[in-house]
């Protein structure tokens, strides 16, 4: 199996979906048989999975044959855990040691918990030998501290330690042999625990299988383990989706729970109707309808009572709450007081809770325990089966009760240690005890961002401040941390809560200087808000004139050029402030900042001493990032670094720094510093020529961010690309609509030059000459405003392009010298392409095609040294063109066939087709000479590709557009593979490529 970037590689098909539930009363289901008034048996659960065949055989293929990772996905209620349990009853997996954890539903930070929970049953079995490393894992695994070796002394570089720590679990992992490591509920994980994770995965060892199961819809990042995941060579890796249940499954699940030799169909679908083919949902049903002595009277009345308001909280509310009737006072009470605490617990804590210990308390647990309320979660800890329940019970007691229970939790936990914080700001707030509340709020805050859990501290300072009515000092100084800690995340919401406390509050000029500040930056990054966030920083500037620590911030926000249509020479007067006030810097995190976008900033206009001084910068030992806050900004550097890169033309050193940059911003939980990288990784794919899925991961970055400015116009900008080059010229336009190309007063004037000069080729493309200059016209007045040259290497020469085309021959000469002049001494390979390249165009204009190939000839050479092969075959094409009319047929027919070439071995079919059919018009034409291996009844590696897109549900479009294909391709590659499956659908394409058993 073949896992593809940023999708499933192989995904079981979700089976059909339901309709949703009505809200309106229904009536009673039909009778089963046998007929109504009959009493059957009602199984806690059903004894077999039903309707799962295909998931539970994909995953026993993935995992007998190691290394291997599953990555189980589905909606709470799906059946996720019953599927794994299973799993590992399946004799394919004897002989093999199961390690099993899972994650708990309050994101408390508890670095490896789950992972640390696995491995605790190590002790059971013997294991092979470990190296000296392995003894970092002593304190955290003081159950089996006696089979690891010496602890090694602590290494002072947090960073380092953590890799030691991550290096000897998989170790340790390896060290036991022919093993599975299951991790269950991953979505409430830690990010140290996804990271570890992701860590194992990427090179597990050889006898390790990994299952993680997880709801995508409380995922947080933009997947289970906080960054795409590709396997390394030899490791079969899946995600499993699993969806709701068919009518059929459903009538199969009734008809085993409620051990009956039939039911009818109308009751199946009745059923289904009503629970949405939600297993979890479809069982409460039934248990719904046990009687005292643990069977049911299926009848006319029953089924009404049950059915007569079927939303499923409803339902389970109710179902929880005859299970609740059934146990004594004591057993409510910790029932109680097990929802109160909100995850399991063990039995002590309970009992403070409930006011109950000794025998009272453990034989009220057992009662609980016994009717299905409670269950043992982990050992000797206890909770219930599923969040909903746990709300059943939750919501039916009363305020003054739930508010004293609180409060009995807030006192039993205080005394833990560590304590609870994120627990004790919960229970706070439940209990009305807003100073409490905002106490803990802040100090888990500050425990989070030591950790680096920077959405959980974002998380718990804004509902603090949204949600009490602080102090002014309290609400300044929350406010100033929260504002530091969101130019880490991706939050965009945040900003509303700070412009209310400087609304509201009194508060020093120093504080609401310091809030306003970081609201400014945090401004400029949301979609049409450049000129307001700017506005914001510069009033906080003047806030902060005493301080230039605090007001450097927003001086070297103001010295980046890159965003709206200020001209570079107010910009430069920024930056000679913001060197002013580097000098009186002594934070080194600030220092790392300015350092940071002083040398990207200067790369990015096309100083080539930029790159000099990063290269000193690295070697300097004294500029190592040692808190988390300098590692956000050393990530940050790397990454603007890299799009600086890549917008002058340095792709290939773009690239290696970028690699660099995402992993320090992974490591450093910078989430806005990663998105901005992805999405640079994304433009440097298209001017490298990696088309492949690149569609849907552009697709996927402008969702993951679609409140980003700088994110969702670049992914718009690659998609408008990929569209050109397919010929889809509406698609096009609708994608570079999406770049503030109308509005580059509040765009990224990078993207918005690039996407002048796109605009201008799809329309000459189209015919369109008049809009074409149109948008010729708006992008060079908008670079003549600017006054940054260096981003015009894609505007210039489709301007002139469409300037030659109407006649406009003396625009088209301005245009040249007024970018010539501009880039003039400017390190800047892509400016110095494209002023070849307009030079080019023009002097075939005037006639002077000999001339005009040897231009042309240059901008390939240039191209294929940054890479960028499209250029480059765009290059060698005109170049050839040019040659005809020169005379030169020979050398021009050669070129014009290398060019086809080229674009056909980099997926643009349709510019591979005008190149032969120009051969075909001077009778040269020959097919291409790449040649084709033949498969025979064997899937080619571009069919796989197909079939997996297939088996996740894709559309022939999707697929077009992810493998960069034009539909007619797709439609004959569908049409292959399902003749060489021997499939009849597409349906049945997912289940031969889940079972891998495609040739």
């Amino acid at each position: 199996m073949k896992w593809m970037a940023q999708r499933p590689a192989t995904v079981v098909p979700a089976l059909p979906a339901t309709a949703a539930t009505s809200a309106t009363p229904v009536t009673a289901l039909p009778p089963v048989c046998p007929p109504v008034g009959s009493v059957l048996s009602v199984r806690t659960s059903s004894p077999v999975l039903v309707g799962r065949d295909t998931e539970l055989t994909t995953l026993v293929e993935l995992v007998a044959e190691r290394p291997s990772a599953v990555l189980l996905e589905g909606e709470a209620g799906m059946g996720k855990t019953r599927l794994v349990q299973e799993l590992l009853r399946r004799p394919e997996l004897a002989g093999t040691r199961v390690l099993t954890g899972s994650c708990q539903p309050l994101r408390e930070p508890f670095p490896y918990g789950p992972v640390l929970e696995a491995l605790r049953g190590v002790a059971d079995f013997p294991i092979g030998p470990l190296s000296p490393v392995a003894g970092v894992l002593r304190p955290l695994l003081p159950e089996i501290s006696d089979l690891l070796p010496p602890r090694p002394q602590p290494l002072t570089d947090p960073a380092a330690e953590r890799h030691r720590e991550f290096r000897a679990i998989r170790e340790l992992l390896g060290a036991c042999g022919p093993a599975l490591l299951v991790i269950d509920d991953l979505h409430w994980a830690d990010e140290r625990t996804r990271d570890l994770l992701w860590f194992v995965l990427s090179r597990p060892p050889e006898q390790l299988g990994v299952v993680v199961t997880y709801r995508s819809e409380d995922l947080r990042t933009g997947g289970p383990l906080g960054v795409p995941y590709r396997p390394a060579e030899g490791v079969r890796a899946a995600r499993v989706q699993l969806g709701p249940l068919d009518v059929p499954a459903v009538r199969m699940l009734a008809s085993t729970i409620l051990d009956a030799p039939r039911v009818a169909e109308e009751f199946a679908a009745k059923l289904h109707e009503s629970t949405a083919g939600i297993p979890f949902v479809v069982e409460e049903t039934l248990r719904a309808l046990r009687g005292p002595a643990g069977s049911v009277e299926v009848d006319r009345a029953t089924g009404h009572r049950l059915l007569d308001s079927l939303e499923v909280p409803v339902l389970l509310r109710e179902a929880m709450t005859e299970r609740m009737s059934t146990l004594s006072d004591t057993a409510v009470r910790v029932a109680r007081s097990a929802a109160v605490l909100g995850v399991p617990a063990e039995i002590s804590l309970i009992g403070a809770l409930a006011g109950l210990r000794g025998r009272p308390l453990s034989t009220a647990l057992a009662q609980a325990l016994d009717a299905g309320v409670l269950r043992e979660v982990t050992r000797d800890r206890y909770g219930f089966r599923h969040a909903l329940a746990m709300k059943s019970v939750y919501d039916a007691i009363s305020g003054p009760e739930r508010q004293l229970l609180h409060a009995r939790a807030m006192r039993a936990l205080a005394a833990s240690e560590p304590p609870p914080l994120v627990q004790l700001a919960g229970h706070a707030k439940s209990a009305s005890r807003v100073g409490e509340w905002q106490r803990y709020a802040e100090a888990a805050a500050d425990q989070a961002i030591e950790l680096g859990e920077t959405s959980l501290a974002i998380d718990a300072l804004q509902a603090v401040l949204d949600g009490t009515t602080p102090t002014a000092a309290d609400a300044g100084r929350m406010a100033e941390k929260l504002s530091r800690v969101a130019l880490r995340g991706l939050r965009p919401d945040v900003t509303r809560t700070l412009e209310k406390v400087i609304a509201q509050h009194e508060l020093s000029p120093v504080v609401r200087g310091t809030i306003r500040m970081n609201t400014g930056l945090l401004l400029v990054r949301k979609s049409g808000e450049l000129s307001r966030g700017r506005a914001a920083v510069q009033k906080a500037i003047d806030e902060l004139a005493g301080d230039p620590e605090l007001a450097a911030r927003g001086i070297n926000l103001l010295a980046q050029p890159i965003d709206g249509t200020t001209p570079l020479s107010w910009h430069q007067h920024w930056m000679a402030r913001a060197q002013e006030v580097y000098d009186q810097l002594d934070d080194p995190e600030l220092r790392l900042a300015l350092t940071a976008d002083r040398i990207a900033g200067r790369a990015h206009i096309g100083d080539g001493s930029a790159w000099e001084e990063f290269e000193r910068f690295k070697s300097d030992a004294g500029e190592v990032a040692v808190t988390v806050a300098e590692r956000v900004q050393q990530a940050r550097f790397w990454c603007n670094l890299a799009d600086a890169g890549a917008w002058v033309g340095h792709l290939d050193r773009a690239a290696h720094i970028l690699k660099d940059g995402l992993r320090i911003a992974n490591c450093a939980g910078a989430l806005f510093v990663t998105g901005n990288g992805q999405s640079t990784r994304a433009r440097l794919d298209w001017l490298t020529g990696n088309w492949s899925g690149l569609a849907e991961s552009a697709e996927n970055l402008r969702e993951k961010y679609r409140d980003l400015a700088a994110i969702t116009s670049e992914s718009a900008l690659v998609l408008a690309g990929l569209a050109c080059v397919r010929g889809e010229f509406d698609e096009a336009e609708k994608h570079l609509a999406a770049t503030n190309l109308l509005n580059p007063e509040q765009g990224v004037m990078t993207v918005v030059l690039c996407a002048a000069g796109m605009l201008a080729r799809v329309r000459l493309s189209a015919g369109d000459v008049p809009g074409a200059c149109a948008a010729a016209d708006h992008g060079m007045a908008t670079a003549r405003r600017k006054q940054i040259w260096v981003w015009a290497a894609e505007l210039v020469p489709s301007a002139v392009d469409a300037y030659v085309h109407a006649g406009r021959l003396e625009d088209a000469e301005r245009a040249i010298e007024d970018f010539a002049e501009g880039i003039a001494g400017r390190d800047a390979p892509a400016a110095a392409a494209g002023l070849a390249a307009a030079q080019a165009i023009l002097l075939a204009a005037q006639g002077k095609h000999a001339d005009a190939a040897d231009r042309f000839t240059l901008v390939r050479e240039l191209a294929d040294a940054m890479p960028m092969p499209y250029l480059a075959h765009w290059a060698r094409e005109r170049g050839a063109l040019s040659r005809l009319e020169a005379g030169d047929t020979s050398t021009a027919l050669t070129e014009l066939s290398a060019a086809a070439d080229g674009y056909e071995a980099l997926g643009a079919a349709r510019d591979a087709g005008r190149c032969r059919h120009r051969l075909r018009e001077h009778g040269a034409w020959a097919p291409s000479q790449r040649g084709r291996r033949g498969y025979g009844q064997q899937l080619s590696p571009r069919e796989k590709e197909v079939a997996e897109m297939l088996a996740a549900g894709r559309t022939n479009r999707e697929i077009a557009n992810g493998l960069f294909l034009s539909p007619r391709t797709v439609e004959q590659h569908v049409a292959n593979v399902l003749r060489k499956l021997g499939a009849r659908s597409r349906t049945e394409v997912g289940r031969k490529t889940a079972l891998n058993t495609y040739p």
